[in-house]
């Protein structure tokens, strides 16, 4: 596939002029240093799985448990830190339902049917996970769960009436409210998840090239003609990688699986 920039985590359809512009920025930057070989434009319409393993991935995302349990090879560049996030480089999974639904605690969520966009989503499924876990007491908690392959599909299942919840990270919850509040609209929150790590900037790229990276990714964070830009994606900000980022996931398993619920079911 050659050297690929992705910026897929958060690129709604309407976001997508916004990460145009961000990688150009990047990008720039980058061929200014003397860096050859950087892609023109962003990949689309390619999963994940694809992404997430070519050794031509110069700049992308991941989430935080992919990364943990299947991509570790993969360089941590930073987290990024959204806007209305209560910690920097962390966010928390809402907990969703339709508006008019009865619920009123988790709890009278049991044996109903809970949506996950990817059974190996961190805000999607583990988040859910936790939250659930000391409730289920070592059974199955939802009477069934279906996988709808994208959060957006997740909230659109939840309006539908084809699940009665989900879990949805506040920062694509975000974007589809700013895109489509009408659907927004018909969910209420009903709990909010433990805060984890935003996904992360990576790169497959050799140690310098990694360097170079943090210091563009830097520039772009604060330059101020970006500020448009930035205030579309709701990007205020980067920390450094968690160093225990891998241990942090590790340990949302291993607790799971004490509590008897090692996965929404």
């Amino acid at each position: 596939m050659g050297n690929i920039a992705w910026l897929g985590m958060y690129d709604h359809d309407t976001q997508h002029a916004a990460n145009d512009r961000l990688w150009a920025a990047l990008r720039d930057r980058l061929r200014d240093h003397g860096l050859p070989d950087v892609p023109e434009a962003l990949t689309r319409g390619v999963s994940t799985a694809m992404v997430w393993s070519d050794p031509g991935l110069l700049f992308g995302m991941i989430c935080t448990r992919p990364w943990a349990c299947d991509h570790a090879t993969l360089r941590l560049l930073g987290h990024p830190v959204y806007a209305g996030t209560d910690v920097p480089g962390e966010h928390r999974s809402l907990i969703v339902v339709r508006s008019d639904d009865p619920a009123q605690r988790l709890g009278d969520l049991c044996g109903r049917t809970a949506a996950i966009n990817d059974a190996g989503s961190n805000t999607g499924m583990a988040l859910l996970r936790d939250r659930i876990a000391p409730l289920a007491q070592g059974r199955p908690f939802f009477g069934a769960v279906v996988e709808t392959g994208a959060h957006a599909d997740s909230v659109r299942a939840v309006v539908d009436g084809h699940a009665d919840v989900a879990a949805i990270d506040e920062v694509t919850f975000a974007a589809i409210a700013r895109a489509d509040p009408t659907v927004v609209g018909r969910l209420r929150v009903l709990d909010r998840s433990d805060p984890a790590a935003t996904p992360a900037f990576v790169t497959a790229a050799p140690p310098a090239v990694a360097t170079l990276l943090r210091t563009v990714l830097g520039q772009v964070i604060a330059d101020p003609a970006l500020a448009a830009t930035r205030a579309d994606l709701f990007l205020t900000g980067i920390v450094p990688p968690h160093p225990d980022l891998a241990a942090r996931i590790a340990a949302q398993d291993a607790a799971a699986a004490a509590a008897g619920y090692p996965s929404v079911a």
